[in-house]
């Protein structure tokens, strides 16, 4: 606005040099009129100069502002980011900041809400820098901030207050408060290119235990994230070989039906057995290849693997039990995946789909098409289910929009923490979910008195160490005879 008008003020100022001229003019009757010639080319051309480096200077400052905010862009971040590890004495960290599950205050509440959620969070955080300090919106719902601290111990000091500032935010808009997920680097060699720290500061953010928590989560790199990242290229090297030569194996894990507490299913999962390495932990690869993709090739090769069980059971005379098998949320980012990869799978061999469930997770709702990649698996005689029901933001909106034959109940509606109110809580869900004719499944049942009562209150099925762990498929086998 102050841009505005200040353009209108100046060319106000031209339009009455203009006119004065005209007035001469008109004042001579004409007479010597080839006197203001020169009068008029000179003010045309100081105006026109005038306009080229108010125009020069207003795409300069356009180009370095981001529109949303009205701070600076990443481009002109990185410029003065440079200038800034240049000065002597002075030693910077650098914070990569995200808003967890910022897509789902888009997808519920609309693109101008989202907006203006922005701009609140950039105003917080920046209420808590100094005038030396830097901040700004990269991308989306992503901050770049270079901050004046020493040392972990000072940089995890201002993280707890960039936190505070965000989650006691009251004028966002919106009936939620905000989680963020933090990376953090101090920056102790100024000559380390800008590239290489912002990988690190970005991969302890993301490659964080927490970060799939619902709650604010930090790291801090260092020697131990470095330490990490080495195995984990280690295993992305790894994945493809262990894939061909037979290394990943299908487990399955029993589901129990509860009212005579009889083997009804199974999940299969992943595991990997390196000859050389033994079992290789879940936490060291799944979230690794979850980020880089090769998910989708496991994925794959655990749907065949049921499917190859199935089969046989079939020739062999045995009564087959349905087998579900899980869609990861990297599945979705290829178009028309289940048509090119799935189905051709599928139709080598061909078993009845009543032993076939996918799990997809809810936490996947608002990202993707889901109710429709459901619908359209309905129609082809697939069943879906809804993994970790209850962990996500709208699950009962999630039962009323997806044609979903079964939730899983998240093991942390069973946690210890909260426990009365986590059983009201259960006792609401199934009894609605018998309503709308869909079956329940809790799992990570390990106890019990937690069997007694999800069976007292109309659960379908249970999963969890009570009555089985993960097991090879041989060993599931025996439990079938």
């Amino acid at each position: 606005m102050k841009v505005k008008q200040h353009y209108y003020r100046r060319f106000l100022l031209f339009a009455a040099s203009m006119l004065l001229l005209i007035f001469l003019y008109i004042w001579k009757g004409g007479r010597g009129a080839a006197s203001l010639i020169p009068a008029f080319w000179a003010v045309l051309a100081l105006w026109g100069a005038w306009a080229f480096t108010r125009y020069r200077c207003l795409y300069l400052e356009m180009s370095s502002e981001d529109p949303l905010t009205g701070g600076m862009n990443g481009q002109t971040f990185l410029k003065r980011w440079e200038k800034k590890l240049k000065e002597e004495n002075t030693v910077w960290s650098f914070l990569i900041i995200n808003i967890k599950k910022f897509s789902h205050i888009d997808y519920g509440y609309g693109r101008e809400v989202g907006d203006q959620v922005l701009k609140k969070v950039y105003e917080a955080l920046s209420g808590v820098l100094t005038k030396e300090e830097l901040i700004c919106r990269a991308s989306a719902d992503t901050f770049y901030l270079l901050v004046k601290e020493g040392n972990s111990e000072l940089l995890r000091k201002r993280i707890y207050a960039l936190d505070d500032a965000v989650y006691f935010k009251e004028d966002l808009g919106i009936q939620k408060k905000l989680f963020l997920s933090i990376g953090g680097y101090v920056i102790q060699d100024p000559a380390e290119p800008l590239g290489s720290i912002m990988d690190k500061t970005n991969y302890c953010r993301t490659a964080s235990p927490d970060a799939a928590d619902r709650n604010t989560h930090f790291e801090i790199y260092d020697f131990n994230f470095s330490d990490r990242r080495k195995r984990e290229r280690e295993l992305e090297c790894m994945g493809e070989p262990a894939l061909e030569k037979g290394h990943f194996k299908m487990y399955l894990q029993p589901k129990y039906e509860l009212k005579h507490e009889t083997l009804a299913g199974a999940e299969a999962l992943i595991r990997w057995c390196d000859p050389d390495q033994g079992m290789i932990p879940l936490y060291e690869f799944l979230p690794l290849f979850e980020r880089n993709g090769f998910i989708r090739n496991l994925d794959r090769f655990i749907f065949e693997s049921a499917l190859q069980l199935i089969d046989g059971w079939i020739r062999e005379g045995r009564k087959p039990v349905k087998i579900s098998v899980n869609l990861s949320r990297a599945q979705f980012t290829e178009g028309g995946f289940f048509t090119s990869k799935y189905m051709p799978i599928y139709e080598k061999y061909n078993v009845p789909k009543e032993f076939l469930e996918f799990e997809i997770s809810e936490s996947i709702l608002p990202d993707t098409n889901l109710i429709t990649f459901v619908k359209e698996l309905k129609e082809m005689g697939f069943e879906c289910s809804m993994d970790d029901f209850g962990s996500g933001y709208s699950s009962l909106n999630t039962l009323k929009s997806l044609p979903i034959a079964t939730i899983k109940l998240d093991r942390q509606m069973f946690s210890e923490d909260e426990k009365e109110r986590g059983r009201i809580v259960t006792s609401g869900i199934i009894r609605i979910a018998k309503a709308l004719g869909i079956h329940v499944v809790a799992e990570g049942i390990e106890k019990r008195e937690d069997v007694d009562f999800l069976k007292k209150e109309g659960c379908d099925q249970i999963q969890g160490y009570y009555f089985g762990k993960p097991m090879p498929a041989e060993e599931f086998e025996q439990l079938l005879k």
